[in-house]
């Protein structure tokens, strides 16, 4: 009876621990799409910005600054496109693994979107 009911506490134990995997990895995932979301506006006005902008013609003192908000758009582009796909990536991967892996790796999939939960914001900076 006693050994029962230890058995019956370390699995509760564990399935509470998993259903706080569970949310915190929900909590991740939802922040890299709204991460991935916000990026993805972002890359359209920069591309925006790269379409529409035509300097007039008969100013050519203006040529480094011209240059430099090239640099920016483009800038501006790449991470935002770095930060989405990096988002959708990590997003898909992680929950793919905490879905589908092994056990123990609902805590592996937290801890590793946890880590990169820098770089994306980094990214999208």
């Amino acid at each position: 009876m006693l050994a029962a009911d230890k058995l019956l506490l370390q699995s509760s134990l564990k399935q509470n621990a998993i259903q706080l995997k569970e949310k915190e990895l929900n909590l991740h995932n939802t922040n890299f799409g709204s991460l991935g979301t916000q990026a993805a506006v972002l890359a359209g006005f920069a591309v925006t910005a790269l379409i529409e902008f035509s300097p007039p013609p008969d100013i050519h003192e203006t040529r480094y600054l011209e240059i430099a908000y090239y640099v920016c758009c483009m800038l501006s582009l790449v991470t935002n496109l770095y930060c989405v796909a990096g988002s959708t990536v990590l997003s898909v991967f992680a929950t793919n693994l905490a879905l589908r892996g092994p056990d123990g790796s609902v805590e592996r999939a937290v801890e590793g979107m946890h880590e990169e939960r820098r770089g994306g914001f980094i990214s999208f900076a």
